[in-house]
């Protein structure tokens, strides 16, 4: 469960990063939100680009590169494949006794009816969680390509850029959190709802591109108003 709780943690904010940075990019989609409102919101941002370019940029190469090491290979590393291997080689010690085990701060009638639903880990969910990995190996080749030659290292003699979509992506997020809930089901009967973060991220994207456009002008003004101020009152020397 810690090396579960790590990913989790991990994946939640590669997730979130992921939705900041289409958020960034349909605030200024004019098939989204029609001509008028995207061309407003470029303009904000084009006032604001040495915050949002590099934004941009860094939610990009961080949600892509932390997707990557969530699916890496390295033994050295914490990655989905290392957990459920260390399940498989565990699957014997992942009984009832440490489910109560792992659980002992639970009152003792409310631990005994979460026993009575413990399913355990099967070998067969562990073959249907590589099954949906390996459905999956085009796109990680392509990530791992991506992160490797462009992203972590900047390879002089690169392969091909790796044409990785949004579709491809989104899938990759959601086979990590179907791999997740599995676990976690399985082994501690809880599970994590994932949808409201692509809506409460995209919604605090919004806000935050909408506040520089409709109320940044005021606070400038107010500024200017208080400086010019200022300046009476020093001229005439009530102030130093």
């Amino acid at each position: 469960m810690k090396y579960i709780n790590d990913l989790r943690s991990r994946y939640f904010k590669a997730l979130s990063a992921f939705y900041a940075y289409e958020g960034m990019r349909e605030n200024v989609a004019i098939n989204l939100l029609g001509e008028t409102e995207a061309q407003a919101n470029a303009e904000t941002m084009g006032r604001y680009k040495d915050f949002f370019v590099p934004a941009q940029e860094a939610l990009r190469v961080y949600f892509f590169i932390e997707l990557s090491k969530l699916f890496d290979a390295s033994n050295e590393a914490l990655h989905i494949t290392k957990v459920v291997n260390f399940t498989e080689s565990n699957i014997k010690r992942l009984n009832v006794d440490a489910f109560k085990e792992h659980n002992s701060a639970q009152t003792r009638e409310f631990l005994e009816l979460l026993a009575t639903e413990y399913k355990g880990v099967a070998h067969s969910d562990l073959t249907e969680i590589r099954d949906n990995l390996n459905a999956h190996r085009e796109s990680l080749e392509k990530l791992k390509t991506y992160r490797d030659e462009w992203l972590a290292h900047d390879d002089i003699h690169k392969s091909e850029l790796p044409n990785i979509t949004g579709e491809e992506i989104r899938a990759l997020f959601e086979v990590l959190a179907k791999i997740l809930n599995s676990l976690t089901g399985k082994l501690n009967s809880e599970s994590t709802m994932w949808d409201h973060v692509e809506r409460d991220v995209k919604h605090h994207t919004k806000l935050v591109i909408e506040y520089l456009r409709r109320f940044e002008p005021y606070r400038i003004k107010e500024i200017h108003a208080e400086a010019e101020e200022r300046l009476k009152r020093y001229q005439a020397g009530e102030i130093a």
